[in-house]
């Protein structure tokens, strides 16, 4: 008889493992203790080699991927760390497991198509509007087939509906936001999209996220540089896509009003960069208590109760804090798990405030070491700016060598995003000629410019100048310099390497970054460093600034909180800041 423990080590609580344990300490035959500390799950058992063999088998086939486990193993121990009382948990919201989907979802099962056929082990068939019939579904397979696309409405909680419109081709409605792409054929993922293999990982796990990924190049329909993917996440699409499979249907593009999280890869590890709180409720966590009982940003509530962060949806609740202390805010939370507070820094570059590196001392004071540039609204008043200064020179050159993105660069419109990365990318693409008609979205030039970097697989690019100027007091880029440098690069590079270009401009930046996080460290001490904001689902950038910032400063990623979204509520609380 061998005492033999089972571990799941995960970098955020996963819900379904904990009732996966419970459900082993009450029914399994042989000894068995359960537990769960620091965000790892244990189960262990006394028996017989046939015992134990058999009891690896079903736990291989039970604990379903989470992009949230980090380490597995197996071991023989000789003290038990768990114990007999089952875990406290959250409700999961799984909608099916290894146990229920091969037989609702395969056409070849007696069962395909009943989507309400109850599960023991993840009871997905709570999540199911008994209304919705089999007969349903393949009349909407039908319309797909007969029309191109189908719309429909499943029921939520609170009388809220979930919409959905599918869609063979792109939907126009989506234009200005990265398309959203359902698959049908898993096994046909290749042909359409280069997906890695740690993210069609990520697309099979329970969680069911959205992944950011290109299309083939010179792919038939497929035109845009980037798409956000998942495959299906509820008993409903699960039936929908496997009847169109069957029927010859890859993929379908989708427009709903709840999506799927977004994840992305950052620092070796999956991190949640937004997510529905309608349809995905955070989970509490603990944490030492903060300065605030609440605080609201964006919607998102945080509050502290029993020694615990914990979140609620108050979409109509005004924000607790202004939006130039939202850097401060992502600083809070991303260092809540490390428990580096003092002579800590954030990189903060997102769509809620304007881009900001800033810092924490051993006196917990915080400051700002750079902002982003204030760019002009318009390419118009950026190439007045740039005729009247410095760059008149290469600015000539370029608009009579380059006319096509010159004219583009004319066109170019960013509004409320002229403080932020994202703006900065913009222009950065648009000089590199990848504006399609010269009034493409932000969104899209910013993907342009990521897949035009994907593209360039030496890991080696241009050195594009990001100095710093001061401008109203504020340290912050020399953004008619970064142009200047970019477009001089423009004119000497052959077009076939503006892939490294692209990838320059991302490496540069982060080279610049960590020159800049040194400095910081000869004045403030910089023990850790943070990286948040929805900029950083750009897996070039955040590879790039992990990569050169990590060289001389731990990168810590607290992967219970969002990017752009609960961090900010629950740094929020921390903040050394009077409420009116």
């Amino acid at each position: 008889m061998k005492l033999i423990q089972f571990s799941f080590t995960c970098s955020r609580p996963v819900p379904f493992y904990a009732q996966l344990c419970n459900d082993y300490l009450a029914n399994q035959p042989v000894e068995i203790t359960i537990g769960y500390e620091k965000n790892r799950y244990i189960i262990e058992a006394v028996g017989t080699q046939a015992q134990l063999e058999a009891l690896a088998d079903q736990i291989a086939k039970d604990f379903l991927l989470s992009i949230w486990l980090i380490d597995s193993s197996i071991k023989e121990i000789r003290h038990r760390e768990g114990r007999i009382v089952p875990l406290i948990t959250t409700a999961h919201n799984l909608p099916f497991c290894s146990y229920c989907e091969p037989a609702l979802g395969d056409n070849q099962s007696e069962l395909f198509g009943e989507i309400g056929i109850t599960c023991s082990h993840c009871h997905g068939e709570k999540l199911v509007d008994s209304s919705i019939t089999c007969q349903q579904i393949q009349q909407w397979a039908e319309t797909v087939m007969n029309t191109g696309h189908v719309s429909f409405s499943l029921p939520l909680a609170d009388n809220q509906q979930h919409e959905f419109h599918l869609s063979r081709g792109p939907i126009a409605a989506a234009q200005h936001q990265r398309q959203q792409v359902i698959i049908c054929n898993p096994n046909n993922v290749p042909m359409h999209f280069i997906v890695p293999s740690l993210h069609v990982l990520a697309l099979s796990s329970l969680e069911k996220p959205h992944v950011t990924v290109r299309a083939k190049r010179h792919h038939a329909q497929l035109d845009q540089p980037l798409y956000d993917l998942c495959f299906s996440y509820n008993r409903v699409l699960t039936v929908l896509t496997e009847i169109l499979r069957v029927r010859g249907i890859d993929y379908l593009h989708i427009e709903t009003n709840h999506q799927q999280p977004l994840i992305a890869r950052i620092n070796k590890g999956w991190s949640q960069i937004c997510s529905d709180p309608m349809i995905n409720p955070l989970a509490p966590f603990k944490a030492v208590e903060p300065l605030h009982d609440q605080a609201c940003i964006n919607g998102l509530n945080a509050y502290w109760s029993k020694r615990r962060i914990r979140f609620d949806y108050q979409p109509h609740h005004s924000n607790d804090a202004p939006a130039q202390t939202l850097p401060i805010c992502a600083l809070h939370g991303g260092m809540l798990e490390s428990g580096v507070g003092r002579h800590s820094a954030a990189i903060y570059f997102g769509r809620y405030a304007a881009g900001e590196i800033v810092s924490q001392d051993k006196f917990t004071r915080t400051d700002t070491f750079l902002t982003m540039p204030t760019l002009p609204h318009s390419g118009s008043e950026m190439i007045a700016v740039l005729a009247a200064g410095e760059q008149a020179e290469v600015l000539a050159k370029f608009k009579h060598q380059i006319p096509v993105s010159y004219n583009a660069l004319n066109k170019l419109i960013l509004n409320e995003c002229n403080n932020q990365l994202s703006g900065l990318f913009a222009l950065a693409a648009t000089i590199l000629g990848l504006s399609k008609s010269g009034h493409d979205s932000v969104q899209y030039l910013n993907d342009a410019l990521i897949a035009k970097s994907l593209h360039n697989e030496s890991n080696q690019g241009h050195r594009v100048d990001f100095s710093l100027d001061m401008v109203d007091g504020k340290r912050t880029i020399d953004w008619a310099q970064m142009v200047g440098s970019l477009m001089s690069f423009c004119l000497v590079v052959d077009e076939v390497d503006y892939d490294k270009l692209a990838f320059g401009v991302m490496d540069s930046l982060a080279d610049y970054i960590a020159n800049w996080i040194e400095r910081m460290d000869e004045t403030t001490g910089i023990k850790a460093v943070t990286l948040a904001g929805s900029d950083f689902a750009n897996e070039v950038l955040a590879d790039r600034v992990c990569l050169r910032v990590g060289k001389n400063f731990p990168i810590v990623v607290n992967r219970k909180l969002e990017l752009d979204g609960s961090n900010l509520s629950a740094g929020a609380l921390f903040l050394k800041m009077r409420r009116r």
